[in-house]
């Protein structure tokens, strides 16, 4: 019997701080694969409801792009029982893996020359080892990935090797990503995914405005915090189905945008991340009309790192994880591969100029906005606990998390 060999995944996801703005596209785009942003949506929601049970207070930053990147990427080598759990626990339905390579492809070469969302791949392989062809080509022209030989005996040049590609791709946001420890010599492969981000509100929040201001931890319990204030026209929604008010802040020259979705109880945040499940972005958008509204919005900063493998296995993809894994489509040498890790290190910052926000391992563009109600000015107090993402105009969510203390 062969000696099992780690492939190892690690993700990383940067994220940015946004302001407030008006929105740039217009509600009649749509995405040019539904059935792609959805499958990537309902991931992302299965995987936000498996990190909220970590702690309710705990705030939440990831990048559900980064993660899904990640996985596509490895499904690219698998097979069998182990490409098919992948497929399932994704939602993904598709003819072949080029099919699904080529959706990734339109994503990420969509972005390939942005100044403000910006996201890179890389493949390290042990030295004296090769991959496949058709793995090789895929990665390369479908995920923009370039690949490079390292040798993982020597751990900590490799990972310094590794955590400099990652901190020159995010803006030295995330630093340290991978440790010595993580690397030895049954180590064959690490991929990686960096994504960026830094947006300006469309429409700025004066700095003049922000003052301390309470912020509710809990029905009665508060603490003083920086609050931004601003006037503007934005969609905003009230729905009922989530008991939670809604507002859309587009970003500068982009097709990206912050939506924050507030629940109407100092201590809702539980409950929204439950509906949330079930609630799609195509009925948040349907919800929302274009309106004036007083904004009044903490900045705020937020680290979060978190070891992936776990959550994963509970979302059906556990083949990977073991020895009995189907990697037979990555190296030429005919090796068994498990997963051994994926990591997930992320980091978003909000002020009254927009949003900077980094990862290693989201703007809804679905149906119609509702027609516009009779004008009257509306308040968005987030003065509790609240979720939000950023999403671009395809109706993919390339950050999202939610902030519950500060």
């Amino acid at each position: 019997m062969s000696v099992s060999t780690t492939l190892r995944v690690v993700i990383f996801a940067l994220i940015i701080t946004i302001t407030l703005a008006s929105p740039t596209t217009t509600p009649n785009d749509a995405t040019s694969n539904v059935n792609f942003s959805k499958s990537l949506e309902n991931f992302g929601a299965k995987l936000y409801s498996k990190l909220a049970k970590t702690g309710t207070d705990k705030n939440i930053i990831f990048s559900p792009f980064s993660i899904e990147t990640c996985l596509a990427m490895v499904r690219m080598g698998a097979e069998g029982p182990t490409a098919a759990e992948i497929d399932t626990s994704l939602n993904m339905k598709f003819n072949n893996q080029q099919d699904l390579a080529n959706n990734f492809h339109e994503v990420l070469s969509k972005y390939e020359n942005s100044n403000i969302l910006q996201m890179a791949n890389k493949m390290y392989i042990m030295e004296d080892f090769e991959v496949q062809e058709t793995f090789n080509n895929l990665l390369a022209n479908k995920f923009l990935t370039s690949a490079e030989n390292l040798n993982f005996t020597q751990n900590i040049m490799a990972a310094r090797t590794m955590n400099s590609w990652v901190a020159q791709r995010t803006n030295n946001l995330i630093k340290n990503l991978i440790t010595a420890k993580d690397l030895n010599e049954k180590t064959r492969m690490v991929l990686l995914n960096a994504i960026y981000f830094k947006g300006e509100w469309a429409q700025a929040f004066p700095e003049h405005a922000t003052r301390p201001q309470k912020f509710y931890v809990d029905e009665a319990n508060s603490i003083n915090v920086d609050m931004m204030h601003l006037k503007g026209r934005f969609y905003f929604g009230d729905i009922s189905k989530l008991d939670a008010t809604v507002l859309q802040m587009p970003y500068k020259n982009s097709d990206h945008s912050m939506i924050v979705i507030l629940p109407n109880s100092r201590t809702g945040l539980g409950g929204l991340r439950s509906k949330l499940k079930t609630f799609s972005l195509k009925e948040l958008r349907e919800e929302m009309f274009s309106t004036t509204v007083m904004v009044e919005m903490p900045k705020f900063k937020t680290e979060y790192e978190i070891e992936l493998s776990d959550i994963l296995k509970r979302l059906g993809m556990e083949r990977m994880f073991t020895k009995e894994a189907e990697f037979g489509k990555i190296l030429k040498s005919h090796e068994n591969f498990e997963v051994s890790k994926i990591i997930h290190k992320a980091f978003i910052e909000v002020n009254e100029k927009g949003t900077e926000a980094a990862a290693a391992t989201g703007v809804i563009g679905l149906g119609m906005m509702r027609a516009a109600a009779p004008e009257i000015i509306q308040r968005f107090i987030v003065d509790h606990g609240f979720f939000y993402m950023i999403v671009n105009s395809d109706g993919i969510i390339f950050f999202q998390g939610s902030q519950a203390n500060f």
